[in-house]
C-alpha cells in the first residue's frame, strides 16, 4: 500500500512517524516550500520535512501542488492514498482524483463541529467541553468530507491551544493508521456530515489578540486559553506589551468570584494565596504566565513581584 503524505507544520510530524513505524510505504511527502523565519530571516525547512529527511523519505516542496507539473510529480509515485494533515494548501478535484483508493484528511475537530482555519483555538474561545480529531474522506468543499473515525478529548479548566495542540496531534497517528488499515480492508463505512449541525472556525483575526478588560470574565479566560501559547493574548503594562500565556477562572465558569467592587476592570493585585490576579466583569482571573514585551516568559507571581505593581495599577487596552 502505497501512500503520499501531505503536511507542514509539527501538528503533521506525529502521524507521518506513525504511519512509517507502522510499515505503510511512504512513497513521497510533499510539504510547504522552505519560508524564511527568526530573526536572521534565513530559509527554515518545515518540521514535516526535517522530520521526512530523518526517516530516509522522499521530499517534494511544490509552491502550488495543484499546477500540473505538481499532479504529475505526485501521480508517479503512484499512491493508493493521499493522507493530508494540516497542509496549507487547498487540493483540487484532479489531485483528490488522483490515488487508486482515497484522498483522506485529519482535522482537529470533531466533524462537522468547528470546520475551517483554527478549530484548536476556537473550541477554547467558544466554550467547548471536549474536543478531537477526525479523520474523513476530503472533499471540494473544505472539510465538509464524509467522516471516517474520531477520537474525543475533554477541555479542562486551564487547558490551553498548545495543551490540545500537542495532545492531539499525538493521538493523529494511531488514529490515522487506524483508518487506512480498515479503509484497505473494506471494513468502514463513511458517514455523511450533517449540514445542519456544521460549524465554523475562521482563522483568528489580530485584533482579537487585545483583551478588553471590561468584558465578563467567563470571555476574557477563554480567549487567553485560546490564544496560549500562540499568537498570544496580550494586555499593556506602562506602555509594554504584555502576553498572558494561560488563565484560570477564579470560581467557576457559572460563578466566577466576584471582583472587589471598588476594583476597576484590568486591576492587577497579588492575592492571600500568592497569585497574580486580575478583576474583569463580574469576576477574576489568575494569569500563571506571562511574557513582557523584550524579556522572557515567567511565572504570573514572579512578574508581578519584579515590576512591584503598586496598589490601583491595571493593564490597560493603551499603550500610552
Amino acid at each position: 500500500m502505497k501512500i503520499v503524505y501531505m503536511g507542514t507544520p509539527e501538528f503533521a510530524v506525529p502521524t507521518l512517524k506513525a504511519l512509517h513505524s507502522s510499515g505503510f510505504e511512504i512513497s513521497l511527502v510533499v510539504t510547504q516550500p522552505d519560508r524564511p523565519a527568526g530573526r536572521g530571516k534565513k530559509e527554515q525547512p518545515t518540521a514535516v520535512k526535517r522530520a521526512a529527511i530523518e526517516l530516509g523519505l522522499p521530499v517534494y516542496q511544490p509552491e502550488n501542488v495543484n499546477t500540473a507539473e505538481a499532479i504529475e510529480r505526485i501521480a508517479a509515485s503512484e499512491p493508493d492514498f493521499l493522507a493530508v494533515v494540516a497542509f496549507g494548501q487547498i487540493l483540487k478535484k484532479k489531485l483528490l482524483n488522483l490515488p487508486k483508493t482515497a484522498c483522506m484528511n485529519l482535522h482537529g475537530s470533531l466533524l462537522p463541529l468547528l470546520r475551517g482555519a483554527a478549530p484548536i483555538h476556537r473550541s477554547i474561545i467558544e466554550g467547548h467541553s471536549e474536543t478531537g480529531i477526525t479523520t474523513m474522506m476530503m472533499a471540494r468543499k473544505m472539510d465538509a468530507g464524509d467522516m471516517l473515525l474520531k477520537e474525543r478529548l475533554p477541555i479542562g479548566p486551564e487547558t490551553t491551544t498548545g495543551d490540545l495542540h500537542d495532545t492531539l496531534s499525538e493521538m493523529g497517528g494511531p488514529l490515522m493508521v487506524k483508518t487506512l488499515n480498515l479503509l484497505a480492508g473494506g471494513e468502514i463505512t463513511p458517514e455523511t456530515q450533517n449540514e445542519e449541525e456544521a460549524t465554523y472556525a475562521p482563522k483568528l483575526e489580530p485584533t482579537e489578540r487585545e483583551i478588553d478588560w471590561s468584558l465578563d470574565a467567563v470571555t476574557i479566560d477563554r480567549r487567553i486559553r485560546g490564544l496560549a501559547p500562540s499568537p498570544g493574548a496580550y494586555t499593556w503594562f506602562r506602555g509594554k506589551r504584555v502576553i498572558l500565556l494561560g488563565s484560570r477562572l477564579i470560581g467557576d465558569s457559572a460563578t466566577p468570584v466576584a471582583p472587589d467592587t471598588q476594583s476597576e476592570p484590568g486591576a492587577i493585585y497579588i492575592s492571600d494565596s500568592n497569585r497574580l490576579e486580575v478583576t474583569a466583569q463580574g469576576g477574576r482571573l489568575s494569569i500563571p504566565a506571562i511574557r513582557q514585551e523584550g524579556k522572557r516568559e515567567m511565572p504570573g507571581i514572579d512578574w508581578a513581584n519584579g515590576a512591584r505593581i503598586e496598589g490601583g495599577e491595571t493593564f490597560t487596552t493603551d499603550p500610552r
